[in-house]
């Protein structure tokens, strides 16, 4: 944790020590040690329990990530473990969603920063067709706050048809009752079109249909925090040969670096390394060919600024633990309550982070990646890059400085924005155009 708020939450030893154990047991895990993995799981739960701070909470959904991990090659007792998804409802991921966009300031700045990058797009077109594909991140707020923006355009608001993507068909329901509502006294014309399903689901061979695209409408999307499911392959790892000694190396790699821990803020700037160059995902290439016969405006998206998609545990073991740490204690720093902090800690990222620790192959599919990465897949698929504007970006840092965190801060880079927490960076916005 930051030293600021170490007080608060535990003794600075008790959260380096946790942090210590942590990297321990995740070695141990490595090494196939069920004594040495019980120990260091016991020792966590320990420490965990000294105080309810974010570290602590986020120890614990690492611990259970950890002890799922060391059982899964164990055909009979993984088979026992049950998949949270299997018993989480809907509405209540919906309701953890719904947490996440109102008391994350990370998230609302997002919003506010795609759609001011989509009014500039439009500013003189008569008829838009905005395609939401963020599915389970998707907010109505978003949309009501750009049926306002449209309404006030110099000239008069376009013709609006909005088609949102997302699997629960009562969320959509709810969506387009309270936009239509709204949009009645704002538009002269709104269309709202559902569709039920995941953006990596959809079928891409006939995209505009099924987007329900019509010829003649200015077409823009925005995508958040979703385009990484696109990277999905099966890219499972074996443990022999030369990948058996990966794995001992990282092993050592992990005991070193929990050796080396002196503090909590130490857990917060593990040092990030570069993004290596990796194949584009059959999925991605798909997608992207689909989008380009679109022809769309502007495709502005929002993804996780970590490297998550790395092939073995190790690597993402090491990424994911500052990632989690600094953006659980922005959920700390929030005034939001424990009830709303809860289901986004343990319904959310919760089972982003198993996914990440726990999962292989083609079930992992929270592969986030670094702008950088991203930039080389979007190039390479004849994507160009569409610099943010001054108004974007000025709109997207009033906003984070309207939550009044001094640890939120963002960074502006030609044209993209960084959004961090402390030293931690969280998200990029970036925005593509077909090459034309």
């Amino acid at each position: 944790m930051h030293r600021a708020c170490a007080q608060d939450h535990g003794t600075a030893d008790d959260l380096a020590q946790l942090g210590l154990v942590l990297y321990e047991c995740a070695a141990h895990v490595i090494e196939g040690s069920f004594e040495k993995t019980n120990h260091s799981l016991r020792r966590i739960r320990q420490l965990a329990s000294v105080v309810d701070g974010p570290l602590q909470r986020l120890s614990m959904i690492v611990a259970d990530s950890l002890a799922r991990r060391l059982l899964c090659p164990i055909q009979g007792f993984s088979a026992a473990l049950i998949d949270p998804s299997l018993y989480l409802e809907q509405c209540c991921l919906c309701a953890a969603c719904d947490n996440f966009a109102n008391i994350s300031p990370f998230l609302s700045t997002g919003f506010v920063t795609i759609n001011r990058a989509i009014l500039e797009q439009v500013q003189d077109e008569k008829v838009v067709r905005i395609i939401d594909l963020s599915c389970s991140t998707t907010h109505r707020w978003q949309w009501l706050k750009i049926l306002h923006d449209f309404h006030d355009r110099p000239g008069g608001p376009p013709e609006l048809r909005l088609t949102v993507v997302h699997e629960d068909s009562e969320f959509l329901d709810n969506m387009q009752a309270v936009l239509s509502k709204q949009a009645a006294t704002l538009m002269p014309s709104f269309h709202f079109d559902k569709v039920i399903g995941t953006l990596e689901t959809l079928d891409f061979s006939n995209l505009r249909e099924i987007l329900k695209i019509n010829f003649g409408e200015a077409v823009v999307i925005s995508c958040a925090l979703k385009m990484h499911r696109l990277l999905t392959v099966d890219d499972s790892v074996s443990l022999d040969g030369i990948a058996q000694l990966q794995q001992m190396a990282n092993m050592a790699q992990l005991k070193k670096m929990a050796s080396s821990m002196y503090s909590p803020a130490s857990t917060l700037s593990y040092p990030q390394t570069p993004s290596p160059q990796r194949q584009i995902p059959n999925l991605l290439v798909s997608f992207l060919s689909a989008v380009r016969m679109l022809r769309p405006k502007i495709l502005v998206m929002m993804e996780q600024e970590a490297d998550h998609n790395a092939p073995l545990f190790h690597d993402r073991f090491a990424e994911t633990i500052p990632y989690y740490a600094a953006l659980f204690d922005s959920l700390r720093a929030v005034a939001a309550t424990n009830q709303q902090r809860a289901r986004v800690e343990r319904m959310l990222l919760g089972e982003e982070i198993k996914n990440i620790l726990v999962c292989e192959g083609v079930q992992r599919h929270e592969r986030h990646e670094r702008l950088s990465q991203w930039e080389m897949h979007m190039q390479r698929c004849q994507f160009d890059h569409v610099p943010l504007s001054y108004e974007a970006i000025r709109e997207g840092k009033e906003r984070l400085i309207s939550y009044k965190l001094k640890e939120c801060r963002s960074i502006e880079d030609s044209g993209r924005i960084l959004l961090c927490w402390g030293a931690t960076r969280l998200y990029s916005i970036s925005a593509w155009r077909p090459h034309r």
